[in-house]
């Protein structure tokens, strides 16, 4: 939303995004310098010039966490055990949430992974998920909320853990213009991702401390992280969501004073860091008809969507470019996309059941069912089952990354509302994807949101949250998608968004507010 020299980072920051950026001055310190006459690279992990690296983790410029990496060699083989723990502290939403990250890879002396144990604890809520990779075959179980599932894949290649991502240019090879990609598997959202990286520079920086280093760019999931790797292969600082999450190289008292500092820092940094705030208070935005507002920082970063009631004009071409969404909502009568009709293909991925959105498990199937029985329309059923969600799921700050947690536990934020009511609806026959973005919490601003929209002849969008059919106009779509992945891509935007409003109505105040 841990695992290699500053890998643990890297599944910290999508912890970060899913509880829920500013530009980058890294090109203003970082000066390039000669780099070393051969490429710096290893015949493999033995030949590493350390064991041990400590790490503290910054978030919006207040630390808030550490990370520690061990690499031993396994006796009486030539396997090595990477090891990790990452711990962070932060306020969030006005509560204190506390997320410890544990993870053992092993890997061949190439990296190559041949089996792994993950352990995540966020507040009270723990799993952990294990397996191997044997012949070219990948096999895991993962335990969460007393529950346990299977997952089993047929390789075509070799397969990495995420803890080696910064690893691996230091064994293949750290020479200016490398290109390498592969495949690594990720416990946070339980996929095969690929890997692109490349080594862009040799460059040093006093001001941050940084020795002179190779800038090594990752994109994984379409997110890009920047890492400067010494000549040893230590990450000693890494930059990701243009340098609002930033980890560097420390010892490891520094790295634990983060404790104290998280118990006296009163900052609610997520809130302060993704709020958007606007030049105008909207009055009852649940009851809102249309919101005309310019929007920046997007459209370099997303492309504009349309959708249920939203229309979206770009103006510029030179940065900052803006965009003017137009949104109204039909009150009584929501507002329905008019699209061609669904293609099989499309059928087919907004009807399926994945590891997030278990629309085939029984418990899910039975008791959509219940809710709609009876209910002669479409339009009827996507009533009732949000309805339901909105009802029956207390709203509670918990992080969610399943429909059936979120079934079983009867809590969840606006994403595990999501989730379950878009598995709900796939599971009657209703084709249902997520949609992301922003939606407007009065005497507050515009906060980061979830929804989903569903296919009844046409796309409809529907918020269980608020228990909407038919959003209201505050709600500004950004990302949509399938998958529980699909709106990961707002951490693109997070932080980057301001806005202003042009116009706006609501059936509480039918003056309209300029």
């Amino acid at each position: 939303m841990g695992r290699a020299p500053s890998a643990a980072f890297k599944r910290l920051w999508w912890i970060l995004f899913v509880m829920l950026a500013v530009s980058s001055c890294a090109p203003l310190y970082f000066k390039t310098r000669t780099p070393p006459s051969e490429s710096v690279a290893l015949s493999g992990l033995g030949g590493l010039a350390y064991r041990e690296l400590w790490q503290g983790f910054v978030f919006n410029g207040e630390k808030v966490g550490f990370t520690h990496l061990m690499i031993e060699p396994i006796d009486g083989s030539d396997a090595f055990l990477i090891t990790s723990e990452a711990r962070l502290k932060i306020l969030f939403l006005g509560l204190s949430r506390h997320v410890i990250l544990k993870s053992e890879d092993i890997v061949g002396p190439d990296l190559e992974l041949r089996s792994f144990r993950y352990e995540q604890t966020i507040d009270d809520a723990a799993s952990h998920i294990e397996g191997s990779v044997n012949d070219g075959l990948f096999r895991a179980s993962q335990v969460s909320n007393g529950r346990k599932r299977s997952i089993e894949k047929r390789l075509e290649g070799p397969l990495y853990p995420v803890s080696v991502i910064n690893l691996y240019p230091v064994l293949k090879g750290m020479a200016i213009g490398s290109r390498y990609a592969y495949v690594v598997f990720d416990p946070q959202t339980q996929a095969f991702l690929d890997v692109f990286q490349t080594v862009e520079a040799f460059e040093e920086s006093k001001e941050l401390v940084v020795e002179p280093s190779f800038r090594i760019s990752t994109s994984m999931l379409n997110h890009e992280v920047s890492t400067w790797i010494n000549t040893r292969g230590e990450a000693v600082f890494e930059l990701a969501m243009g340098g609002v999450l930033i980890t560097c190289k420390e010892d490891e008292e520094r790295a634990r004073r983060y404790l104290l500092d998280a118990a006296l820092n009163k900052k609610d940094l997520m809130l302060d860091f993704s709020l958007v705030r606007t030049d105008a208070s909207l009055a009852c935005p649940r009851d809102g008809t249309l919101l005309e507002i310019a929007l920046t920082g997007v459209v370099e970063n997303l492309p504009p969507l349309a959708g249920p009631g939203q229309e979206v004009t770009v103006k510029g071409e030179d940065p900052p470019v803006k965009a003017v969404y137009r949104i109204t909502s039909g009150g009584e009568s929501p507002v329905r996309m008019k699209t061609a009709p669904l293609t099989g293909g499309e059928r087919y991925l907004y009807l399926a059941s994945t590891i997030h959105i278990e629309s085939g498990e029984r418990e899910i199937k039975d008791a959509a069912a219940h809710i709609i029985a009876g209910l002669p329309s479409d339009l009827e059923r996507v009533e009732r089952l949000a309805g339901w969600v909105s009802r029956e799921i207390e709203d509670e700050a918990v992080d969610s990354t399943s429909a059936l947690d979120v079934f079983r536990s009867r809590r969840g934020e606006c994403q595990a509302h999501a989730l379950l009511y878009t598995a709900m609806a796939r599971s009657v026959g209703i084709p249902t994807k997520l949609a992301g973005g922003l939606a407007y919490v009065e005497d507050v601003g515009f906060l980061y949101h979830s929804w989903a929209e569903s296919y009844i002849g046409g796309w409809i969008s529907v918020d269980p949250t608020f228990n909407q059919v038919g959003v209201d106009a505050t709600h500004i779509k950004l990302v949509e998608g399938p998958f529980w992945t699909s709106t990961l891509s707002l951490g693109k935007v997070i932080g980057r968004i301001k806005a202003c409003v042009l116009r706006y109505e609501s059936r509480c105040d039918q003056a309209p507010k300029q």
